[in-house]
C-alpha cells in the first residue's frame, strides 16, 4: 500500500503545505507529555480510592476500568474520521477539553457512580491517541514511521516518569489533589496545541488527497480504498491481542501491588516511574539505532518471545524488589511491540484514510480494554481455582493467560509476515542502497 520515498522527497511534499515534520513531531510529543502526565497521576490512586476508601470490590474496580474502554470503543472511530475531514488540530483540542472536564469531575467525586461518570466521560473524549497516530502517519514515510511511532513513547514515558511520583506524593495529602492538578494540565495541553502545534492536514492537503483519489477512481473504478481488508484485519487482530496482554497485566498491577505487597500509592508511583524511565531512554536513544542495525522484524519477534518468557516468570515474583527488576525488560518489550504493530497497520492504507484507520485501531484496542480488566478482576476476585488436585493462584492465572496470548500473537504475526512479504520490503531496499553506497566508496578508493 506504500511507495518507497526518501526523507528529502517527503519533506518537499510537506513543504507545499508549510509543514515542518521536525517541529510537528516535537510539538506532538509535548502534547502527549502533558496528557499522559495527568493520566498517570490519577491511575495509581484508583485502587486506593475505589477499594480502600469507598469499600468497593475488585470486580467493581475492573468495571470502572472497563467503562472507560467501552466509551472509547463507541466514540474512538468518530474522532479519527472527523480528523480526516476537518483536520487533526481542532478535533484534538475538543478531545483535550473533554478530558479536562472528566478530571475535574473525578476531583469532586465522593461515590462510585460519580467515579464511573468521570471515567466514562474521559472515554467519550479520548480521541487524542488515534489523532496523534494519524498525525505521525501524516508527517512520516512508511520506512521511518516505526521509529517515529516509538518517539510517542518519549512523551508518553516522560509523563509516566513524573506523573506517578507526583500523583503518589499529592495523594498522601488529599486523594483529589492529583485529579485537580491533572485538570490544570489539560488546560496547558490545549494552550500548547492552539499556539504551537502545526496542522498536518490543512484544507489544501485534504482537497488534494480527495482530488487524487477521485482521479484514481476514474481511471480504475476498483481503486476505491476500503479500510477493512485481510491485511488490515490481521493487524487489527495483533493490536487486539497486544492490548489484551498489556491491560490484563496493567489493570491488575496496581491492585496486586496494593493487596499482595501492601504497596502505598507512592511506592506504586515509583515502580511506574522506573518503567517510564526505561521507556524514555529506549524510545529516545536506542530504538532507532537498533532498528537501523538489525531491522524491525527481528526486534518485533524477539520482543514477543520476551513477553512469553517474562509472563512465565511473573507469578513467582514474591518480593517487591523483584518487580522493580521485572519491569525493565517488560517495558522494553512493550515499547517495541506496540509501535511496530501500529506502524504496520498504517502501511496497509493510504494517506487519506490514516485518521479513520487510527480511529478503528483505537476501537479494536477498546474492545480488548473492555474485556481485559474484567478478566484480571475476576481472577483476583476468586483468588484462584483447582484443576484436579492442582491449585492455580490468581497471579498464576494472569501469567498463564498472558503466556498463551503471547504465543498466539507470535503465530499470527509470523503468518502475517509470510502472507505479506512486502511488509518489510523497504528494509531490503535500504540495505541494498547501503551496500551500493559501500561498493561505490570502495570503487572510488581503489581508483584513487
Amino acid at each position: 500500500m506504500f511507495q518507497f520515498q526518501s526523507d528529502e522527497e517527503h519533506r518537499e511534499h510537506l513543504g507545499q503545505y508549510q509543514i515542518n515534520p521536525s517541529r510537528a513531531l516535537f510539538t506532538i510529543i509535548l502534547s502527549i507529555l502533558v496528557d499522559v502526565f495527568g493520566y498517570s497521576m490519577v491511575m495509581p490512586l484508583l485502587p486506593t480510592i475505589v477499594i480502600n476508601t469507598l469499600g468497593a470490590s475488585a470486580l467493581t474496580y475492573g468495571l470502572i476500568i472497563s467503562s472507560n474502554a467501552i466509551a472509547i470503543l463507541i466514540f474512538g472511530p468518530l474522532w479519527g474520521k472527523l480528523s480526516d475531514k476537518y483536520g487533526r488540530k481542532p478535533i484534538l483540542i475538543i478531545s483535550q477539553a473533554g478530558t479536562g472536564v472528566a478530571f475535574l469531575l473525578l476531583a469532586f467525586s465522593n461515590s462510585i457512580p460519580i467515579i464511573f461518570a468521570g471515567r466514562i466521560l474521559d472515554g467519550i473524549f479520548s480521541g487524542q491517541f488515534p489523532i496523534i497516530r494519524a498525525y505521525i502517519s501524516d508527517v512520516t514515510t512508511p520506512q521511518t514511521r516505526a521509529s517515529q511511532m516509538g518517539k510517542i513513547m518519549v512523551g508518553f514515558t516522560g509523563g509516566m516518569i513524573i506523573g506517578p511520583l507526583l500523583g503518589g506524593f499529592l495523594g498522601t495529602f488529599e486523594w483529589w489533589l492529583p485529579m485537580l492538578f491533572a485538570y490544570f494540565l489539560t488546560i496547558l495541553s490545549m494552550i500548547l496545541t492552539l499556539s504551537v502545534l502545526v496542522e498536518s492536514m490543512p484544507k489544501e492537503r485534504i482537497n488534494d488527497l480527495r482530488e487524487k483519489k477521485r482521479q484514481q477512481i476514474e481511471i480504475n473504478s476498483d481503486m476505491e480504498e476500503k479500510i477493512w481488508n485481510k491485511e488490515v484485519g490481521i493487524r487489527f487482530t495483533q493490536i487486539f491481542i497486544q492490548s489484551l496482554i498489556s491491560i490484563i497485566f496493567g489493570s491488575s498491577f496496581a491492585f496486586i501491588l496494593n493487596e499482595r505487597f501492601g504497596a502505598t500509592p507512592l511506592i506504586i508511583g515509583t515502580i511506574m516511574s522506573i518503567t517510564g524511565s526505561v521507556l524514555l531512554v529506549y524510545g529516545l536513544f536506542i530504538m532507532k539505532r537498533i532498528i537501523r542495525k538489525i531491522g524491525e522484524k527481528k526486534i518485533f519477534f524477539s520482543s514477543i518471545i520476551g513477553y512469553i518468557i517474562l509472563f512465565m516468570i511473573y507469578p513467582y515474583l514474591i518480593e517487591l524488589w523483584m518487580l522493580y527488576v521485572f519491569m525493565v525488560p517488560y517495558a522494553l518489550c512493550m515499547s517495541s511491540v506496540y509501535p511496530l504493530i501500529s506502524s504496520n497497520i498504517t502501511k496497509a492504507v493510504g494517506p487519506a484514510k490514516q485518521g479513520t484507520v487510527s480511529g478503528w485501531t483505537t476501537n479494536i484496542q477498546s474492545i480488548s480494554q473492555s474485556i481485559s480488566p474484567l478478566i484480571a478482576a475476576s481472577f483476583l476476585q476468586i483468588g484462584g481455582l483447582y484443576i484436579g488436585f492442582l491449585f492455580i493462584s490468581s497471579y498464576q492465572l494472569i501469567g498463564l493467560t498472558n503466556v498463551l496470548l503471547s504465543i498466539t500473537l507470535f503465530l499470527i504475526a509470523y503468518f502475517d509476515v509470510k502472507k505479506h512479504p512486502k511488509l518489510y520490503a523497504y528494509e531490503i531496499l535500504m540495505r541494498q542502497k547501503e551496500a551500493e553506497g559501500k561498493e561505490r566508496l570502495i570503487t572510488e578508493s581503489e581508483s584513487i
